[in-house]
């Protein structure tokens, strides 16, 4: 039986990009090798994309420059059929150039261009599957205002919130921060909208400190996001796979973190953590599986149902595909739930929450594989065109501002 021949992606322009190596190599170790060809794709943070056998390998990315240079650039190119062509601009040791055809995209960025509908976009455009959401799906969930706008209209309920532009910002500091404190008060979270990780964000109790957040989160990105902060807060995560038509949810969990919030040190930083699972394929590197969460998260069933349920509205509200992550916050003390933010490319895909429900990583892969082959059967089975023999019909004195 002729394998498939899987391209995993990972790393690109992202403040992300450590995370997602990590959780590419994941996915590398996972895949069932008697089934799939598997392909590492490496994007360097200056967008130059590699092939190489070495690059499947976690110990070899603490030598970064020696690593690159045993390993072949390449660009991209649509190739036969539903195929993407990866074509050597050159190969190490004044080898061969060679093509290689990968018959699906394993997406596994974080952040950046990766997941925020771009490259999906290149691979509807190069015409070859990949995995999770498409365009649209992926760039509202990078997006905290939009889908949070788009929660509101799925009924799901969202924290008080305000967006603050940069141009709108600058030269009014002291107006906009006044008209801040009284609309969201204090303590308040900043953090970037089109960032993930926990990067750039802040919590804040004073002017000062308000100030000193949107000026770091703006580093990052041009549009700021301040909210309400929850009191006796808890986060409770949720992840969904399957697509709009059929999805389930996951196994609920509860992270643990001593600031009120998950900090990119408390999700990736940490060497080990209480519920550690990645297993004997993870390459040494457990991602999100290292952070301290308790899972099953201990709230009532009756909650964790409305949790479960808010959480398929938000994933079919997006048209999201795949395998997603949903992150709310709850007041202990009223058992108010809200939408905090959606992952379209979680850390380690949340393949812990899938685990106690009977699935483990490499069956997860395998679904998130079999999901992108039918989401592209689904779109190529659509008019893609309209054939009117347009352009023979006019003629050129038609192309000259109408006239005839």
């Amino acid at each position: 039986m002729q394998r498939t021949r899987i391209g995993v992606f990972f790393g690109g322009q992202s403040p992300e990009h450590e995370v997602s190596v990590i959780t590419g190599l994941q996915v590398v170790a996972a895949l069932d090798i008697s089934l799939y060809e598997i392909v590492p794709v490496y994007i360097t943070k200056d967008g130059h994309w590699y092939i190489g056998s070495e690059l499947g390998e976690i110990s070899r990315y603490s030598d970064l420059k020696t690593l690159v240079g045993r390993s072949s650039e390449v660009s991209l190119s649509p190739g036969p059929g539903r195929t993407l062509s990866l074509i050597s601009r050159k190969s190490p040791f004044f080898g061969a150039a060679k093509e290689v055809l990968l018959d699906v995209a394993f997406l596994a960025f974080h952040g950046g261009s990766g997941e925020n509908g771009a490259v999906q976009g290149l691979c509807e455009t190069m015409n070859v599957p990949f995995t999770g959401s498409g365009v649209a799906a992926s760039a509202i969930g990078m997006d905290k205002v939009l889908s949070k706008k788009m929660c509101q209209m799925a009924s799901v309920p969202v924290v008080e919130w305000i967006e603050l532009w940069e141009s709108e910002w600058r030269g009014k500091e002291d107006s906009r921060l006044t008209e801040i404190v009284a609309q969201i008060g204090f303590p308040a979270i900043v953090k970037p909208v089109r960032l993930g990780s926990s990067i750039g964000i802040a919590k804040v109790r004073d002017r000062k400190t308000l100030d000193d957040a949107i000026e770091e989160a703006f580093r990052y990105d041009a549009s700021v996001l301040i909210e309400r902060c929850i009191p006796n807060l808890r986060e409770i995560n949720c992840s969904v796979l399957g697509d709009r038509e059929k999805c389930q949810v996951s196994i609920l969990e509860e992270p643990i973190s001593g600031e009120g919030f998950l900090t990119f040190q408390d999700k990736y930083m940490r060497e080990s953590g209480s519920s550690k699972s990645v297993g004997s394929k993870s390459q040494g590197a457990a991602g999100m599986a290292s952070l301290d969460r308790l899972i099953p998260a201990p709230i009532s069933p009756e909650l964790g149902q409305k949790i479960g349920i808010f959480a398929q509205d938000v994933f079919k509200a997006l048209n999201c595909s795949g395998v997603v992550r949903i992150d709310f916050l709850m007041d202990d003390s009223t058992q108010q739930v809200w939408f905090n933010e959606i992952n379209t490319i979680p850390g380690s895909f949340s393949f812990y929450l899938w685990q106690p429900t009977g699935i483990p990583f490499e069956k997860l892969v395998e679904k998130l594989v079999d999901l992108a082959v039918s989401s592209f059967d689904n779109r190529s089975g659509r008019v893609r065109s309209y054939e009117v023999n347009l352009l023979a019909a006019r003629s050129v004195g038609g192309l000259k501002g109408g006239k005839s």
